[in-house]
């Protein structure tokens, strides 16, 4: 799954990321049917510019079809479940919110205000605190759970766009675009510590292990691991495509990234990048669900589902915008 930031930044970057999602903000329902049982991905629609998204599409991962889709508010931009599934949280970057679904009847429950322009949001892994990354004024907001309240600020660096909480859930990786910068911050202390440098204009970042996390550089077309506990950036692995999003793939050894047109496989021993898969479109985030199964965001207004075993396309699924970000769950 994967933020796609906001109109300011893409003004700030390459003319290529304006094929990416520009993230714009709007207004909010509180609808929706429930969803599927089962697997199921959800995905959030994002637009240009000129035609901002406000739902949540529901679809059913074994069948690709289309459930009722969730409206939110305008521009949501990222993605997080509660542990269980119950419920899903949802960034919505243009009105400042962060919307908790039921993911059981498929309706919006609960608001609550955060930062400007928040663009990601995780959850820590005993599912008692939300953290949201706000683009727009350099701070992650604490939302505590279950109730959806709002706790204290921490101010990060430049341009918060991702973050990811390591599995023991004593930290936070915020990833800052415009410092091109990582800044941890120790929970549930919630203090920020100094500012890790990264890649030029980092857009994702993940934790595969206990001993390392990945940043996703989107204007460097690489990846920087960086050692942990330690916190040392380590030597780029050149990935030839702007990368978007990182997820870990089922097997736990390769960590596979949407970059350019498609999704590409790193290994997690060595650095070793792998054959990309087309998908024929440029590749906006990727969720990956049990079963050797990627779903990526492509931004020609789809899902693409992908058998990470084979490399090969398995379905397209149309929607109604450019998804923004992905994760899978399962319905009710």
């Amino acid at each position: 799954m994967r933020p796609r930031p906001s109109g300011a930044r893409w003004l700030a970057a390459p003319a290529a990321i304006a094929l990416v999602v520009a993230l714009l903000a709007g207004c909010s329902t509180e609808s929706v049917t429930p969803a599927s049982s089962g697997t199921v991905v959800y995905a959030a629609l994002g637009a240009t510019a000129a035609n901002p998204g406000d739902q949540v599409a529901v679809v059913a991962a074994a069948t690709g079809q289309l459930g009722t889709p969730v409206t939110v508010g305008t521009l949501p931009s990222g993605l997080a479940l509660l542990p269980d599934g119950s419920d899903l949280l949802v960034a919505v970057k243009a009105q400042d919110q962060l919307a908790e679904v039921d993911t059981g009847s498929g309706k919006v429950v609960r608001r609550v205000g955060v930062g400007l322009e928040p663009d990601a949001v995780a959850v820590t892994p005993d599912g008692t605190t939300a953290l949201v990354a706000n683009f727009g004024d350099d701070t992650v907001s604490v939302v505590h759970l279950p109730g959806l309240t709002a706790g204290p600020i921490v101010h990060v660096g430049g341009q918060p766009v991702a973050l990811a909480i390591t599995p023991d859930g004593h930290q936070a990786l915020v990833v800052n675009y415009r410092d091109g910068t990582l800044t941890p911050v120790a929970l549930p202390a919630l203090v920020a510590g100094a500012p890790v440098p990264v890649g030029a204009g980092p857009l994702a970042v993940s934790v595969p292990s206990a001993t390392e996390a990945l940043v996703a550089d989107f204007q460097t077309s690489s990846l920087t691991p960086v050692s942990l506990p330690a916190l040392v950036p380590q030597p780029p692995i050149a990935l030839g495509a702007n990368p978007t999003g990182i997820e870990q793939g089922p097997a736990g050894s390769v960590t596979w990234v949407s970059a350019g047109n498609g999704i590409t496989p790193v290994s997690l021993v060595g650095g070793v990048v792998g054959r990309a898969v087309p998908i024929g479109a440029p590749a906006q985030c990727i969720a990956v669900s049990h079963g050797d199964r990627a779903w990526v965001c492509s931004g020609d207004k789809a899902l693409v589902q992908v058998d990470l075993a084979s490399g090969t396309v398995l379905r397209t699924v149309d929607l109604d915008g450019i998804p923004a970000a992905a994760v899978v769950g399962v319905g009710s």
